[in-house]
This record gives structure tokens, sequence and C-alpha cells, in this order.
């Protein structure tokens, strides 16, 4: 994942780079270009002060302090005086030789007259160029570290904001009351951000309070009828008037209301909880809550004969009773109500697991425990309803729920407990 500021340092440092290469470019070639033409012009200047001062027939030798000249008529041969520096250099030359540690504007010149050699010693002017361009290579250097400084103040007040932000919101905790972020904000982007998002808290803790009410209020008008469905059952099995097939579908009936029950207990104790924010924390022996369990449950199923409990080690935890006792209930009863043969349950530290031998999991049933499907109405059975309150119990326990396993040969569901919950073991 790449950094704001640093794209952001780099485009304002490139861009001062190929500033400054624009500008170093132009520079030396305006020097350039000034340097040759100044000495052009001089050339000129002299070149026509000798044809006008000077007799065209006679041959002409003259070196100064700094400029040497040579005019040889047209059909005169070179002169064997010709000074040195004008040896082996062909007819139309114009340009610098170096000759020693002086260099030398060279240019000959091809007239109708004859030939004018001249050199100017520009020794002097290549000094200044030299002294020229470390001044520029000292400007540059400054430059590109006004630059680098500049990047860096630059993505720094541009991307600091940004980071604030970002902390705010990330420190904003989850719940029913989520305090504001700040919207001081000079930048109105980053006051646009800021007020977007405390209007999403808004309107996420009203969608958080609506569901509780909903939860609390269906779970509490769920109760009456379930219970008369349970009397009503009681009553019909007091009479002793049902012959076998109905006996076996008021069983039915009794273990669908026995599941609608323990749902409806669990979502009114998740309900408590989320309105009172704080998660219930006693000492908890998951052992003993194990066997209080099977206990409940063998009233309903032959337990005894067909689940196996292996604990590896006794655990004490710090966590709420209930839930924990709900969650096992859930799960061990959906183990036993879908497959007939042997359940085995093992405890050791910081993980239960518990494996069944039945058909194994529907892909829409591991959908449901692994978070990736949500149950919304008529898309799930009771049982579908009984497994995402298995995940919301799950959650509220801060217990990961794995299934590690699931095919024809039965399931294997793991639940790992956090170390900060385990006592130790005794």
């Amino acid at each position: 994942m790449r950094s704001i500021s640093r794209r952001i340092h780099r485009a304002i440092l490139l861009v001062s780079m190929a500033c400054i290469a624009v500008m170093v470019v132009m520079v030396l070639e305006v020097n350039e270009d000034l340097e040759r033409t100044m000495l052009q012009v001089e050339f000129e200047q002299e070149l026509d002060f000798i044809l006008e001062n000077r007799n065209d027939s006679e041959l002409f030798v003259w070196e100064g302090f700094n400029q040497q000249l040579v005019f040889v008529p047209q059909g005169q041969a070179t002169p064997s005086q010709m000074p040195e520096i004008f040896k082996d250099l062909p007819l139309g030359f114009s340009d610098e030789i170096q000759r020693g540690k002086n260099t030398y504007l060279v240019n000959i010149a091809i007239l109708p007259k004859g030939v004018v050699y001249m050199a100017k010693d520009i020794t002097h002017f290549e000094d200044r160029e030299f002294l020229f361009s470390i001044a520029l290579v000292v400007m540059t250097l400054l430059i590109i570290g006004l630059g680098l400084w500049m990047a860096t103040l630059s993505s720094r007040r541009i991307v600091d904001p940004l980071r604030k932000l970002s902390e705010q919101i990330s420190e904003v905790p989850v719940g029913s009351q989520m305090p504001r972020i700040p919207v001081n904000y000079t930048d109105s982007e980053l006051y646009s951000i800021a007020e977007t998002f405390n209007r999403f808290l808004g309107e996420l803790e009203s969608y958080v309070r609506r569901e509780q009410s909903l939860l609390s209020l269906a779970s509490h008008e769920l109760r009456t009828p379930v219970a008369v469905m349970s009397g009503a059952l009681d009553i019909l099995e007091m009479r002793g008037q049902l012959k076998p097939n109905d006996l076996a579908t008021v069983a039915r009936m009794r273990n669908a209301c026995t599941e609608m029950r323990s749902n409806v207990e669990v979502l009114l104790k998740l309900s408590r909880n989320q309105a009172d924010g704080s998660p219930v924390r006693e000492v908890v022996s998951l052992t003993a809550l194990l066997e209080e369990v099977l206990d409940d449950l063998n009233n309903l199923f032959t337990v005894r004969a067909r689940v196996r409990l292996t604990v590896m080690d006794t655990i004490k935890l710090r966590s709420d009773a209930v839930l924990v006792k709900m969650l096992l209930r859930n799960l061990i009863q959906n183990a036993l109500q879908h497959t007939q043969k042997e359940i085995d349950i093992t405890v050791s530290k910081g993980m239960i697991q518990i494996q069944d031998r039945g058909a194994g999991l529907t892909a829409g049933q591991k959908a449901i425990l692994g978070r990736e499907r949500q149950v919304v109405p008529g898309s799930a059975s009771l049982n579908g309803l009984g497994l995402y309150i298995v995940t919301l119990m799950s959650e509220r326990l801060q217990w990961p729920l794995q299934v590690i396993r699931s095919d024809s040969n039965g399931s294997v569901i793991q639940l790992s407990i956090p170390a900060d919950q385990i006592l130790g073991n005794h």
C-alpha cells in the first residue's frame, strides 16, 4: 500500500528537479550563445578593419597579446612564418582549439581578396565560464535542497490533517453511543468528510437502537406464544387420548417449542447485554458448565450413551457464564439433533472441539457459521436461526468459531478461547 505523503513528496521533488534541469540547460545554452555571438561580432569588426586599412596585395601577419591575425592575398602561397596556431588547420575552419593551457577561438575566412586567419585567446572567457559553472552547480544544489525542504514541508502540511482525521475516525469506539469527531477543519474537503462521518455515526446509532429495540420486543413477545404452545402440548399428553402417531407428532412439536424457547432466551440475553453495553465477567468452570449442559440435554436426548466428553485441561476462565452455557447448549443440541451417532467433545487449554458423525453441514449452514451470510426473514429455518444466534454469542464472548471439517463423515466445530479470559489450569 502506497503512502500519499510519499507520493506527494515525490511529485513535488520531481517537478522541482525538472524545473532545475530546464533552467540549467537554458542558462548554459544562452551563455554559450552570448559568448559566441560576442566573439563573432568582434571577429567581423576586426576583419572589416583589416580589409579597409591594409593593401589587398600585401601579406599581413600580426600577433598581439590575445589575438593573432594573418592575411594572405589571393594567389599567394601560405607564408613560412605562419603562426603555430594556424598550422595543419583546413581552410574555412571555425571552432575552439586547445594549445597548451590556453584556449583559442580560430576562424579561417576565405574571401574574394584572400584568406584571413584569425585566432583569439579566450582563456579568460573559459575561466569565467568555469567559475560560472561552479556557481551554477552551487545554485542548483541550493535549489535542490530547497526543493527537498519544500516537498517535505508541503507533503506534511497536506497529509497531516488527513492523518489526524484518520486517527480520530479509528479511535471512535463501536457501540450504541459513539462520540462524534471534531469538525474544526479549515479545509472544506476535510470538514465535509468529518461532517459526513458524524452524520453516518448518527444514522448507524439509530439503526442499532432500532435493531436492539426490535430484538428485545420480539423476544419478549415470542415467549408468550411459545409458553402457550408448550402448555397446550402438556394438556394433550395429560388427557391420554392420543394415538402413537399423534404422540410422535406432539414430540416433534415439543422439540420445536423447546428449541424456540432456547433461542428466545438467548435473544433476550443478547439484547440485555447490548443494552447494558458492558459484558458480564465472572469466574466460570468450563467443565462444570459442560456437565450442566449435558444434564439438561439428557432430558431430551440419550446424552450419556452418545456423548463422550474428553477433558484434557480443566480450565477456569473469566467470562459470562450464562452466554457460555447457552453457546455450548446450542452447539451440542444442534449436533444431537442432526445425527443419531456418537458425539465427541474435547476440552483443552484455549480450545473446545465438538465432533459429530452426521451428514455434515450444508453450504448455507457453513456460510452462516462463517459470517459469510446473514439470516434475513424467510431465508432460514429454525435451525438456521439457531446457527446465526450461535455466531452472535461467539462474537459477544469474543470466542472465534471455526468449522474445521464438514463432509459426509461428519463435522468438527472449534471454539477458541482468548488467553486473556483463561485464569489457569487446575
